[in-house]
C-alpha cells in the first residue's frame, strides 16, 4: 500500500508542478462558473407565471389579483397559446389557465377547476403549482366561509327556507361576510413555523446554483488531460518499464497511477465546492455525507475513466482530442451546461446513461432540495457500475510501452 501512494504523490507533485495545471483544476472552472451564473440570472426575481383568464369573471379576476400580490410569482398576462409556448422554452416556469366556469363554479359552491401548465419535475414549477393551490384555496375558502354566514344569520332571523330580505340586502350581507371572513383567514388561529431544510419551496435558484455543480463535472473531464498525459510519457521515455525493474508489481503500478487520478479529481472537487459555497452562495452543505459520496462518485468515475483513456493512447495528441471530444460531450449529453429538464424526453434518456447525469441531479437536488444520503444512493450506485466496468477494461488493456 505504501508504494501505491507513494506514487500517487509524485504524480501529485508533478501536477503541481505544471504552471498550466493551476489554469485548467481552478481558474478556469471558477470564471466559467461565475460567467454561466450571472448569465443564468441572479434569481433575486420572483417565478414568472403566465397566465390566461378565459372566464373574465369577478372570482377570476379576484385570482389573478391576488397573485399578481404575491411576493412569490409575477404574473405575465398571455393568450392560451402563447401559454403553453413560453412554458415550453423555458421564459416562465409555469402556466396558469383559468377556464370559462370558473367564477359560477365558486359562486354556486361547487368544485372550481384550474389547468397549471408545467414540467413537473421543475422545482420552479412545484413552487409555482403550491403558491396557486395556496392562494386559489383562500379565496374560495373565504367566499364559502361567506355564504356559510349568510345562511347562518338567515336562520338566525327565523328565515327557514334560508333566504334574505331582498336581493340586494342578500348581496350587502355577503360582501360584508366575505370580507371579514378573509380578515380571519388572514390571521389563522394555528400558526406554523418553517424551517429551511436546503431551498425553500418558493425560493428561486439562482443562476450559480445552475451553474456551479455543472461546471464541476465540466471540468473534472477536462482534468482528466493533465492526469493520462504523465502516464503517456512515463510510456514513452521507459519510465513504467523502470518502475517494474522494482519491487513494484503491475497491479500497484496501475493503483498508484487510478489513486493520484482519484486524488487530484477530489481535490479539484473541493476547491470547487469551497468557491461555489462562499464566492456564490450555492448551499453544497446542506447535507454533508450525501455531498462527499456524490464526490467520491465524480472521481471514481472521472479517474477510472483517465485511467482508461491512457492505456488506449499512446501520444499526447491523441490524448489532448480525445479529452476535449468525450469531456464535452459527456458534459452536454449530461445536463452540465444546461438543464436536462428544459431538454427533449428523448435527448434526457440519452443523457442518463451517462453516470455523470445521474451525479449532477443529485448534486442538483443536494443544493435546492436539501436531499440526503437515501435519495443519491442509486446515483452513487450507477456510478459505482460505471466506474468498475472502466477500471476493468483499463487494467485489461493497461501497457507499459
Amino acid at each position: 500500500m505504501s508504494r501505491i501512494w507513494t506514487l500517487a504523490r509524485k504524480d501529485l507533485l508533478e501536477t503541481r508542478r505544471d504552471p498550466l495545471s493551476a489554469l485548467f483544476i481552478v481558474v478556469m472552472p471558477i470564471v466559467f462558473t461565475a460567467f454561466l451564473g450571472l448569465m443564468f440570472g441572479s434569481g433575486t426575481d420572483r417565478l414568472s407565471v403566465v397566465v390566461h383568464d378565459a372566464d373574465r369573471g369577478e372570482q377570476s379576476q379576484r385570482l389573478v389579483a391576488a397573485l399578481e400580490g404575491s411576493a412569490a410569482v409575477r404574473v405575465v398576462p398571455k393568450s392560451a397559446a402563447g401559454l403553453e409556448s413560453w412554458v415550453a422554452d423555458g421564459r416562465a416556469a409555469a402556466g396558469l389557465l383559468i377556464p370559462q366556469g370558473f367564477s359560477a363554479s365558486v359562486k354556486d359552491g361547487r368544485r372550481a377547476g384550474l389547468v397549471v401548465v408545467s414540467d413537473q419535475t421543475s422545482s420552479g414549477a412545484q413552487a409555482i403549482i403550491a403558491e396557486i393551490r395556496a392562494v386559489a384555496g383562500g379565496l374560495v375558502a373565504a367566499d364559502r366561509a361567506a355564504r356559510v354566514g349568510v345562511a347562518t344569520a338567515a336562520k338566525l332571523k327565523g328565515e327557514g327556507d334560508g333566504k334574505l330580505d331582498s336581493e340586494a340586502r342578500q348581496t350587502e350581507i355577503t360582501a360584508t361576510a366575505q370580507r371579514l371572513a378573509t380578515q380571519a383567514m388572514a390571521q389563522p388561529a394555528v400558526t406554523l413555523r418553517t424551517v429551511r431544510a436546503g431551498a425553500a419551496a418558493g425560493q428561486v435558484p439562482t443562476g450559480f446554483t445552475l451553474s456551479s455543480p455543472g461546471m464541476i463535472v465540466n471540468f473534472i473531464m477536462f482534468s482528466l488531460m493533465t492526469a493520462g498525459m504523465g502516464v503517456i510519457m512515463e510510456r514513452r521515455n521507459g519510465t513504467l518499464r523502470r518502475l517494474m525493474t522494482t519491487r513494484m508489481r503491475r497491479d500497484e503500478l496501475i493503483a498508484g497511477k487510478m489513486a493520484g487520478m482519484f486524488v487530484l479529481t477530489f481535490f479539484q472537487q473541493a476547491l470547487l465546492i469551497g468557491a461555489g459555497q462562499f464566492l456564490f452562495g450555492v448551499d453544497y452543505l446542506n447535507d454533508p455525507v450525501a455531498l462527499v459520496l456524490m464526490m467520491i462518485a465524480l472521481s471514481l468515475v472521472a479517474s477510472s475513466l483517465g485511467l482508461l483513456l491512457a492505456a488506449l493512447l499512446s501520444s499526447e495528441q491523441a490524448l489532448v482530442a480525445a479529452v476535449v471530444i468525450v469531456s464535452m460531450s459527456v458534459s452536454a449529453l449530461s445536463g452540465a451546461w444546461f438543464p436536462l429538464e428544459i431538454a427533449g424526453e428523448g435527448f434526457r434518456a440519452v443523457g442518463h446513461v451517462l453516470p455523470t447525469a445521474w451525479i449532477l441531479d443529485a448534486l442538483r437536488d443536494i443544493v435546492t432540495r436539501g436531499a440526503g444520503v437515501g435519495d443519491v444512493l442509486s446515483a452513487f450506485a450507477v456510478a459505482l457500475a460505471w466506474a468498475t466496468g472502466l477500471f476493468g477494461v483499463a487494467v485489461a488493456r493497461f501497457r507499459l510501452a
